[in-house]
């Protein structure tokens, strides 16, 4: 029998807060692996001419850092479950490779929170969930700022038609 699979996206701040104990709870009612996933993203250097050497993390370093962070914080927040939530931090860009992850463990349903930002601020801070909404193959489920939810089936739907 295969296993239920709800994926998390963290980045460790007070709103990627607010959507943990919707994916507690649909973890719980589905008996289903929650898998908490943190991206980095490959560092890059924007030099200018009057800089001196700088040095700069891997992506191995920070995905080390970040993957002591992450198994601290699944130890903190995830609890209750009858199943071990797993931590695994992604290397890459955060839409492509949450939504990759989400596929390659036959995730049942992405949970996740958005700033809900619009207009030119959306413009300037991109949104990682606007991009998972984008390209995730299962369902997912945002929780704005404000803890209104909203949930994308489009895709599901097509998969059990």
């Amino acid at each position: 029998m295969a296993s239920n699979v709800i994926v998390f996206p963290t980045d460790f701040s007070a709103l990627s807060l607010k959507a943990l104990p919707i994916a507690i709870r649909m973890a719980s009612v589905m008996d289903a692996e929650l898998h908490c996933v943190y991206a980095v993203e490959e560092p890059h250097i924007y030099a200018t001419l009057d800089m001196g050497p700088v040095a700069i993390p891997t992506a191995e370093e920070l995905a080390s850092s970040a993957d002591s962070r992450l198994q601290n914080f699944v130890s903190e927040h995830v609890t209750g479950l009858s199943k071990a939530a797993v931590g695994k931090v992604l290397v890459g860009r955060p839409a492509e490779e949450i939504a990759n992850y989400a596929k390659d463990n036959n995730a049942d349903m992405i949970v996740m929170t958005t700033h809900g930002h619009s207009g030119v601020k959306h413009l300037i801070l991109g949104s990682t969930t606007e991009g998972v909404l984008r390209i995730a193959s299962c369902p997912l489920l945002s929780v704005r700022s404000d803890g209104r939810a909203s949930v994308r089936l489009s895709r599901f739907l097509d998969r059990i038609e």
